[in-house]
C-alpha cells in the first residue's frame, strides 16, 4: 500500500513536471522526471510521467540512457522496458524494440496486460498476446486502451518498415492457438489487412469471426466498419460500428464512428447528435477527444466559429489533435496568426502529422512564407502520396511562376477530385481549379476516402448514388 508520504510526493512531481512541460522547459521536466523515478525506480506512476517528460524533450539517445539506468535498479517498474521499446521504435531501431520487449516479457509478472498484448503481436507470441488481451478486457478501464488491441503498433508518432506486417499476417497464420482463442486469428488477421489497405480482404477475413456475445466482443467487429468506410460502403459501416457500440468497451469510440457514417452520408445532424450523446456517457479520460471529434465535424461542415469552443475544451484536456483544427478553423477565419501558433504546437506534438502538416503549410504560403511551407509539403510526400499536398505544392510553384511544375503536381492529384474540380471551376484553366479545391473541401484535409466523398458531393453539386443513411 502506497504510504500518505509518497502519495504527497508523487502529487507533487507530478505537478512540478507537468508545470515544466506546460512552460515549454522540457529539459528541465525531463530533468526532474529522471530523478524521480531514479529515487522511487518501483513507481508506475512516476515511469509514466517519465515517458511523458521525455517524449516531450528527449531524443532516442537520451531515452534510451536513462532507461538503462533505470532497469539496472532493484525492483524497476517493468514499464520501464515498454517505454525504451517505444522510444526505440520512434528511432527505426527495430532491434532495440524487439529486444526491450523481450525483457518488459521477463520482468513483468501479471501487470500491463495491455503492453504485454502488443509486445507479443510484435514477437510473434500469439497465444501469449491473446491470452492478455482477455486480461485488457476484464481490466476496470479497458476501453481507455482498446484501440490498441485492433493496432498493436499504431500510435502516429512512427512507422513501422516495410515489409512490418505482412510479416505479421505470415507468422499469424501459422501460429499454434488453443481453440477458444482461434476468433483473436481472424480478428487479428482482418484488422492487418485493413492496415495494409486490403479493405475487401479484411472483409473477407473478419466475416469468418464466429458468432460471439456482442456485450464483450462487438469491438471486434470495429476494423470492419473502418474497411467499409474506405469502401464507401456506409451502410456496412453502419452495421459494423453498431456491434462495437454494444460492447461497453468499444461503446464510446463505436459511437464517435458512427457519428462520421452519418456525416460522409450527408446527415451532418445526426452525426453531431450521436457525438454528443457520446460525450453524456463517456468517461473523464476520454471527453477531451469527443469533444474535439465534434470540432472536427463542424470544421469540416465550414461551421468555424462553432468549431472553436469544443477545439479549445479538446485542447485544454489533452487532445493533441484538437490543436490541429482548432488552427485550421482560425485559418478558415482568417485569424492567421493565431492559427499558426496552434499549427505549430501540433507538428510539435506530433512531427509525422501529415494533416496538421498540410494546413501549416497553407497557414505559411499565406503568410508569404513559401520556403517553409513547401518543406511542410515535402515531409507530408516523404511519406507517401497526398492529394492535399500535391495541390498546396502546386500552387506554390504556381506562386513562384513554375507553371511545368504545376500541372504535374496537379496531375498528382486523384482523377476523381481532378474530375470534380473541373467541372466546380467551369473551365479547364488548372490554377482555377486548384484555388476551387480549398473552398469545396472546407475544413477538410484529411485525405480520407471517405471524408473525400463528402466533399467531393459539394463539387458536384449532387449526392452520392450510394444512399445516404437516415
Amino acid at each position: 500500500m502506497r504510504r500518505p508520504a509518497q502519495g504527497y510526493a508523487l502529487a507533487a512531481a507530478e505537478k512540478a513536471v507537468n508545470g515544466l512541460l506546460s512552460q515549454g522547459r522540457a529539459d528541465l521536466a525531463c530533468r526532474l522526471a529522471y530523478e524521480s523515478a531514479r529515487k522511487l525506480p518501483s513507481s508506475p506512476v512516476l515511469g509514466k510521467l517519465l515517458e511523458k517528460a521525455l517524449s516531450c524533450g528527449a531524443g532516442a539517445a537520451q531515452a534510451k540512457k536513462l532507461y538503462a539506468t533505470l532497469l539496472a535498479l532493484p525492483g524497476a517498474y517493468p514499464g520501464h522496458y515498454y517505454w525504451l521499446a517505444m522510444f526505440c521504435k520512434r528511432a527505426g531501431d527495430y532491434a532495440g524494440m524487439k529486444k526491450a520487449f523481450e525483457g518488459f516479457l521477463r520482468a513483468r509478472g501479471d501487470s500491463e496486460p495491455l503492453h504485454a498484448y502488443i509486445a507479443c503481436c510484435t514477437l510473434d507470441r500469439y497465444e501469449e498476446a491473446f491470452r492478455a488481451a482477455e486480461e485488457v478486457l476484464d481490466a476496470p478501464d479497458g476501453a481507455a486502451v482498446l484501440s490498441r488491441l485492433w493496432n498493436p503498433w499504431g500510435d502516429r508518432s512512427s512507422a513501422m518498415p516495410e515489409g512490418f506486417l505482412p510479416a505479421r499476417l505470415k507468422k499469424l497464420s501459422a501460429a499454434k492457438l488453443s481453440p477458444e482463442l482461434e476468433p483473436y486469428r481472424a480478428f487479428l488477421r482482418g484488422a492487418l489487412l485493413y492496415y495494409t489497405g486490403d479493405y475487401a480482404g479484411a472483409l473477407r477475413a473478419l466475416d469468418k469471426l464466429p458468432a460471439l456475445p456482442a456485450q464483450r466482443y462487438g469491438w471486434m467487429r470495429f476494423p470492419a466498419g473502418l474497411a467499409a468506410l474506405y469502401l464507401l460502403d456506409f451502410s456496412r459501416a453502419l452495421k459494423e460500428f453498431s456491434s462495437g457500440e454494444k460492447a461497453e468497451v468499444s461503446k464510446v469510440t463505436s459511437m464517435g464512428r458512427l457519428a462520421e457514417v452519418y456525416f460522409c452520408s450527408g446527415n451532418h445532424a445526426a452525426g453531431l447528435k450521436k457525438l454528443r450523446e457520446a460525450q453524456r456517457i463517456a468517461p473523464l479520460w476520454a471527453r477531451a477527444g469527443l469533444l474535439a471529434w465534434e470540432g472536427q465535424l463542424l470544421l469540416f461542415a465550414g461551421r468555424y466559429k462553432e468549431a472553436l469552443p469544443p477545439l479549445s475544451a479538446g485542447a485544454r484536456g489533452g487532445d493533441d489533435a484538437a490543436w490541429c483544427w482548432r488552427g485550421a478553423a482560425l485559418l478558415r477565419l482568417g485569424r492567421l496568426k493565431e492559427a499558426l501558433v496552434d499549427l505549430d504546437k501540433a507538428v510539435e506534438l506530433f512531427p509525422t502529422d501529415r494533416e496538421a502538416r498540410v494546413w501549416r503549410a497553407e497557414a505559411r504560403r499565406l503568410a508569404g512564407n513559401p520556403a517553409g511551407a513547401l518543406a511542410d509539403l515535402e515531409s507530408v510526400l516523404a511519406h507517401g502520396p497526398n492529394n492535399w499536398a500535391y495541390i498546396d505544392r502546386a500552387l506554390l510553384r504556381s506562386d513562384a511562376g513554375d507553371e511545368k511544375g504545376m500541372r504535374l503536381d496537379f496531375l498528382r492529384v486523384d482523377p476523381e477530385i481532378r474530375r470534380a474540380l473541373a467541372r466546380a471551376a467551369g473551365r479547364r484553366d488548372v490554377r482555377a481549379m486548384l484555388q476551387k479545391a480549398a473552398g469545396l473541401a472546407l475544413g477538410d484535409r484529411r485525405d480520407e476516402k471517405y471524408f473525400n466523398a463528402a466533399w467531393l458531393r459539394r463539387a458536384l453539386s449532387r449526392f452520392t448514388n450510394r444512399r445516404a443513411i437516415d
